[in-house]
């Protein structure tokens, strides 16, 4: 049985302590300027979220040690947006933060805008219920509002592929003008992803502006507020303005099925 008991406060980071095990913080606090000399092949991602800073806490208990990496982004869709980017889908789900994933001697979760990482990472393996309660503690210390970002209330369920939603901060379709896409990916009687980007209506518009430029003689097709793009690098893809809202489809050619759910989405923003 693991009890918890002082704190330590390292910034605006309160780290709990764990009874028979000793904490040693990290007093470094790694920003966007150092982050390459800890995760170096791994920066540029976590960068690309808008990345803030990162603590890091360790627990030792003899030749077991639970490593703490704190990664704070900008904000919850940031946050979202790097857990998402590395979050194994076929993990077991753990009920800590607003979302987690477990694996042997790891647990991450989302918070707020923290992504958490916790691992076993001694020459002893953790065990996994230290983790978890671990874990708990460091969400509570966080204190950040729970849910997941309001946009993903507008994909429809049916057909929904589980835990595929993921949020693009930038270069979204490889094109440096779009950003800010929540995506999530469906199975029906064909396989599409859905897209969702929301910004204020000029930004929307410019965000199209400089993709049609882009399209050159490609023109898109207008089937009233439904905009068809032969995109050379990406196929089809299917798009509908609406309010603070652009809503596309693309992996599929099929018409019917793009605009059904595109209409799904505009429903719900209505």
């Amino acid at each position: 049985m693991f009890l918890l008991s002082l704190v330590h406060v390292q910034g605006n980071v309160v780290f709990p302590d764990f009874a028979g095990w000793k904490m040693q913080e990290d007093q470094r606090i790694y920003t966007g300027k150092d982050l390459w000399e800890l995760i170096d092949g791994a920066a540029d991602i976590f960068l690309s979220y808008d990345f803030k800073d990162l603590r890091i806490a360790e627990y030792r208990n003899k030749d077991q040690i639970i490593r703490v990496e704190l990664y704070r982004q900008s904000t919850p869709d940031n946050a979202f947006g790097i857990y998402t980017a590395e979050r194994m889908p076929d993990y077991p789900q753990v009920s800590v933060g607003s979302q987690g994933y477990k694996s042997q001697g790891v647990l991450n979760f989302l918070a707020g805008n923290y992504y958490v990482k916790i691992m076993s990472a001694g020459a002893v393996e953790a065990e996994e219920n230290a983790i978890a309660l671990l874990a708990g503690k460091i969400d509570e210390m966080l204190a950040q509002p729970e849910g997941m970002p309001d946009v993903l209330k507008l994909f429809p369920e049916e057909g929904k592929e589980n835990l595929s939603d993921t949020y693009i901060a930038q270069n979204f379709l490889g094109y440096s003008f779009l950003h800010s896409a929540f995506t999530t990916r469906y199975k029906t009687e064909a396989e599409f992803q859905l897209f969702i980007i929301k910004d204020t209506p000029e930004e929307l518009q410019h965000m199209l502006d400089e993709y049609f430029k882009m399209l050159k003689d490609e023109k898109p097709q207008m089937k009233e507020s439904l905009i068809i793009a032969k995109d050379p690098y990406n196929g089809t893809l299917f798009m509908e303005k609406k309010g603070n809202y652009l809503v596309g489809v693309i992996n599929t050619e099929k018409e019917a099925i793009a605009t059904d759910y595109i209409q799904r989405v505009i429903r719900k923003i209505q």
